[in-house]
């Protein structure tokens, strides 16, 4: 009986460990199967991440390079409209600026010249802005190719222009301004001006005829032909000899005044010196000399010369006669 306890005893020990043995044969191969597993896993792993850092590299490589290319467009196209905005700018404050915000700019030397040229041409200006000469205006013009300050050099000459049209005031001084500036902004009065001045011009066949008539007058004063002196005068002068509107009759009785038993005889000679002015109305002024001779039987005035004005309306007859001893002998 012992030995069968024993023996069942002895049975049941081999039997456990043989047990034991089976049952932790799958668990001892699982962890065996892992183990062998471990090693390809792992470089996968390492695999998918060396994949995940380059793309995060490449991406980040790619932005960089964009916002680099952005900021770079941007600046080039910020100094671009910079530049731009030289154009046709006559204020040096401007390409200070530009040059000091873009001093190694491929337009830098550009803009420096043109800001010296700019500066001289401001200093020119502001030395012949207030002349009266337009050889100075031209001069600047031709000298500066700027278009705002060509273009106050072409309203300083059209002014000069037209002031010295009417310092000479003649119908060819008007046209010279009117050749010389078409378009000008005083083109409609120097046009007007010189049709009244050609209005007034005075034709060589009415100059003869007004040099007749005073030259009849004063031949009729000299003889004191009655018939030639009322010929030649309106029917009331408005000024004869400092005598407001004087009639005939007191226009002859004042000449007859003039006479006496002594005076032979009387000659006036009337000079070369005859202007004629032509009114807007049609009527006449002439400013003349008078030389008057005479010859008389005792002590006395032999010679006069006068400085005569006289008014002849449109019918040519004379309705003003003054006349003032320039000397006398």
């Amino acid at each position: 009986m012992e030995q069968q306890t024993t023996g069942t005893v002895s049975s049941n020990d081999s039997a456990q460990p043989s047990n034991v043995a089976d049952g932790q044969q799958p668990t001892n191969g699982t962890a065996a199967q892992d183990m062998a597993q471990a090693p390809a896993s792992q470089p996968k792993n390492n695999k998918k991440r060396n994949w995940i850092i380059a793309t995060i590299v490449i991406l980040l490589l790619i932005i960089g390079g964009a916002s680099y290319y952005i900021i770079s467009s941007n600046a080039a196209s910020q100094e671009e409209m910079a530049y731009e905005v030289l154009e046709n700018n006559d204020n040096p404050q401007d390409y200070r600026d530009f040059l000091e915000k873009y001093p190694n700019s491929e337009h830098a030397n550009e803009v420096r010249q043109r800001l010296n040229t700019l500066e001289a041409m401001l200093s020119k200006w502001q030395s012949i802005s207030l002349s009266d000469n337009v050889n100075d205006f031209i001069n600047f013009k031709n000298t500066y190719s700027d278009i705002q300050y060509g273009r106050l050099c072409d309203i300083k000459i059209d002014s000069l222009d037209y002031i010295t049209a009417q310092k000479l005031g003649t119908p060819e001084a008007f046209q010279r301004y009117l050749d010389a500036h078409p378009d000008g902004r005083y083109a409609s009065e120097a046009s007007i001006a010189q049709g009244t001045l050609r209005d007034q011009e005075v034709s060589d066949d009415e100059r003869i005829q007004i040099m007749n008539i005073v030259t009849d007058f004063y031949n009729g004063f000299a003889a004191q032909d009655e018939s030639k002196i009322c010929t030649n005068i309106a029917s009331t002068m408005k000024t004869f000899l400092h005598q407001h509107n004087a009639s005939k009759a007191t226009v002859l009785s004042t000449i007859q005044g003039m006479f006496n038993e002594h005076i032979q005889s009387v000659q006036f000679t009337v000079n070369r010196d005859f202007q004629i002015k032509k009114n807007s109305n049609g009527s006449y002024i002439a400013t003349f000399s008078v030389d008057q001779h005479i010859e008389r039987d005792n002590e006395g005035k032999t010679f006069g010369q006068y400085k005569c004005s006289a008014e002849i309306d449109p019918q040519l007859l004379i309705t003003s006669l003054t006349m003032d001893e320039i000397s006398r002998q």
